[in-house]
């Protein structure tokens, strides 16, 4: 290991002897500072090189090592520092007292070198255990958040599951790609993941700055939800106008796309399925019938049933598809919303 590899001990003590003691059985295999009173090493301890333990005398002149202790874990910066108590005194309750400050381990005088290095080094080894299991579940957090509406992951992070629930009022956003599985079949694999996943990170973005939530993709569709997890005031309007925007998403003119988009509200019921692999879901007519609307809907406007249309008839231009033949509910009027009308 070089020298630059090796972790640091600070080492407070002001008995020299002791200090000399201690360096000469770690200069092999550590870096070591040292600091004479509890002062210095709070200095040190909370400098920018920091170190990875420190080992911290008891007994000292002016501030004494159980004060230095709790200091250093109501700091944030140095909190995380693990402290092994060097001392004399064998008493239970000195020991107790040492642990409810926060240290970890304690080394009785007179020192065996064996033992001194076989504790730094199981703590050391410990930290760094400590902090792979930090950062593997700090991966696990990100990715969970990635998968999963932002509430979702935080019910499962705090009670392992996001319970069932049903939810009133929720706007329901689809969205396909026309034209898209022709598209697959002429081009490469590479090229055409690469295209679609650019549109959709487009669409999080938009359906992001909206306030909606991304539920999930199936195939060529997003699927999001205005009023589900997190409060709106208004989930329908918000909804519509994300979809708009998606409606009118730049895509290459070349590739022959257009999308084309479909809203509905109502309620939905919403959980998680699956173990090994989480997914979550929303069901329920509302979900149908967004659905419904988008494979009806013209390409830069939104479609929705005329009785969806009559709720925002006062804030959007909007034309009539006519009655049509949706899957499930028979002939229904349909509309599409074209734009947002101008303000007074």
């Amino acid at each position: 290991m070089s020298p630059s590899d090796r972790k640091t001990i600070l080492i407070v003590d002001d008995t020299p002897t002791n200090i000399g003691i201690i360096s000469s059985v770690l200069k092999d295999s550590f870096r070591t500072k040292v600091a004479t009173n509890g002062e210095k090493a709070l200095v040190l301890a909370s400098a920018g090189d920091r170190p990875d333990l420190i080992l911290l005398d008891i007994t000292m002149p002016g501030m004494d090592g159980y004060e230095v202790c709790r200091r250093l874990k109501a700091n944030p910066a140095t909190r995380g520092i693990p402290v092994i108590f060097l001392t004399a005194k064998t008493e239970a309750d000195d020991e107790k007292q040492g642990f409810e400050v926060g240290a970890v381990d304690y080394i009785h005088k007179p020192f065996s070198a064996p033992i001194v290095l076989a504790r730094v080094n199981t703590h050391i080894a410990l930290q760094a255990a400590l902090q792979q299991a930090y950062e593997a579940q700090k991966q696990a957090d990100e990715l969970l958040h990635c998968l999963l509406p932002e509430a979702a992951a935080e019910e499962i992070r705090s009670i392992g599951t996001v319970i069932p629930r049903r939810y009133e009022g929720v706007a329901v956003l689809f969205c396909d790609v026309v034209n898209f599985t022709s598209y697959c079949d002429k081009h490469e694999p590479e090229e055409v993941v690469s295209r679609l996943d650019a549109l959709f990170v487009a669409f999080e973005r938009v359906a992001t700055a909206h306030g909606l939530e991304k539920i999930k993709t199936i195939g060529d569709a997003f699927m999001a939800a205005a009023g589900l997890l997190k409060q709106t005031d208004d989930p329908l309007g918000t909804a519509v106008l994300c979809g708009l925007q998606m409606a009118t998403t730049s895509i290459d003119a070349q590739l022959g796309w257009a999308v084309r988009v479909g809203v509905h509200v109502g309620p939905v019921v919403a959980g998680i399925v699956g173990q090994e692999r989480y997914q979550f879901d929303i069901w329920g007519d509302t979900v149908n019938i967004a659905a419904r609307m988008a494979s009806k809907a013209m390409p830069g406007s939104v479609a929705v049933t005329h009785d969806i249309w009559a709720q925002i008839k006062d804030r959007f231009e909007s034309e009539s598809l006519g009655e049509l033949e949706i899957k499930g509910k028979g002939i229904i009027p349909v509309v599409a919303v074209r734009r947002e009308k101008p303000r007074p």
